[in-house]
């Protein structure tokens, strides 16, 4: 089990190799999505906005109404969010859960693999 605070470190990881990754931001181009990121074995949820090619920096707590909801166990979460392991994989298993229209669910996934790939 991956704490609150180790899952909140992996978030700010990723959201800054997502900015630093050419390709995430071209895939992000014109999305604005805002994202609910909830842990179901720890007391941990997060917001975070993708507004045209941008990822605003993490907030703490669930803010606004999301377009999508990723859930999941807060090691899985951590794992998937570090890059350790296969976004897509953890996502078919059913390890993490993803709510919203298929549309932001592709992008989102477009953009952790590319951050995958590229670790």
């Amino acid at each position: 089990m991956a704490t609150r605070d180790e899952l909140a470190e992996a978030l700010h990881d990723y959201i800054a190799r997502g900015q630093a990754d050419e390709r995430v931001r071209r895939a992000l181009k014109n999305w604005r999505c805002h994202i609910h990121i909830r842990a179901t074995d720890v007391d941990a949820a997060f917001t975070m906005a993708i507004r045209d090619g941008a990822i605003s920096p993490l907030e703490d707590g669930l803010s606004g109404t999301p377009d999508l909801i990723v859930s999941g166990m807060s090691e899985d979460l951590a794992n998937i969010f570090w890059g350790d392991e296969n976004p897509a994989s953890n996502y078919m298993q059913g390890a993490i859960k993803v709510q919203g229209s298929q549309d932001d669910v592709m992008k989102l996934d477009a953009m952790a693999l590319f951050i995958y790939l590229d670790k």
